[in-house]
């Protein structure tokens, strides 16, 4: 089979942390880089589901993980991938979630055609994958934690006595209030004027303790 590129092309592409394989024009997988090659053993995936001569598009998808991923990669994944190279789409990335042994993989794909002169024919195509599994979980765990983050009304009405907040439904400790509407958590101590006005015995002992600090 002819290659698309020469040596020193084909050869360039090992150099590249990503993985990336390089498909010809019929969906034939030309190229395949080592660091492909390692992303897909380290999730499992036999070397011989993924190598040069086999087409893009005669894969299975129930190789990669659960059942789900068969309709992303049949309706949304292949038919870009058969637009890239037919010239009606200028390029495609995307990032989805592959299942694979009860874990749950992230890879961001991209994908550009290749010609060999501005203009010319489209001869195939470029397809890189980056496995962006760290970083998308710290995506989900702000995106969370954002989801409980309320903004508080500009005023609060709150009891200039016992401090509890009026809501809608009732008479809320001010705790409570901040806790359901904050991803914030309160710990208790008491002040130093609490501890005099309530255990006046224990005063002289925050006086002593002061004056130390002065000296």
């Amino acid at each position: 089979m002819p290659k698309i590129f020469s040596p020193s092309w084909n050869d360039a592409i090992h150099y590249i942390k990503s993985g990336m394989m390089i498909i010809s024009r019929d969906g034939t997988i030309d190229q395949i880089n080592e660091p492909l090659k390692s992303m897909a053993e380290k999730h499992g995936i036999s070397p011989d589901i993924i190598t040069q001569g086999i087409s893009l598009f005669e894969l299975n998808p129930n190789e990669f993980g659960s059942s789900s991923y068969r309709v992303f990669f049949e309706e949304i994944y292949l038919p870009s991938i058969r637009n890239i190279l037919q010239g009606s789409e200028p390029d495609y990335i995307a990032e989805y979630p592959i299942d694979w042994r009860g874990k749950t993989i992230w890879v961001l794909c991209e994908a550009q055609p290749l010609t060999f002169n501005q203009g010319s024919r489209i001869e195939g195509a470029v397809i890189s994958f980056s496995d962006i599994t760290r970083f998308k979980k710290k995506e989900i765990r702000l995106e969370q934690a954002l989801s409980h983050t309320c903004t508080l009304p500009g005023h609060v009405p709150i009891c200039a006595v016992c401090k509890h907040v009026h809501t809608d439904d009732a008479w809320e400790p001010v705790e409570s209030y901040l806790e359901n509407r904050m991803p914030i958590e309160f710990t208790h101590d008491i002040c130093p004027s609490c501890i005099r006005r309530l255990y006046p015995s224990y005063s002289s002992v925050l006086d002593e303790d002061h004056s130390s600090r002065d000296e």
